[in-house]
């Protein structure tokens, strides 16, 4: 990628670059569909609580 011959994905979600990089982002499709990508959190039944329903919030405001 550094110098001009390859790619690497970004799962961040994000957009924007910083001012002066020489690093262009496409979309990635298959066909003229995006490629998506599906991320899961799961934990214990038995070991829910406040701090990892809090976590688990905080990780789905990141990608909704």
């Amino acid at each position: 990628m550094i110098s001009g011959q390859g790619f690497t994905p970004v799962d961040d979600g994000s957009q924007t670059m910083n001012p002066g990089t020489s690093i262009c982002r496409i979309p990635l499709c298959h066909g003229k569909e995006p490629i998506t990508r599906k991320y899961c959190l799961f934990w214990k039944k038995d070991n829910s609580g406040y701090y990892i329903e809090e976590f688990a919030e905080m990780l789905k405001s990141k990608f909704v």
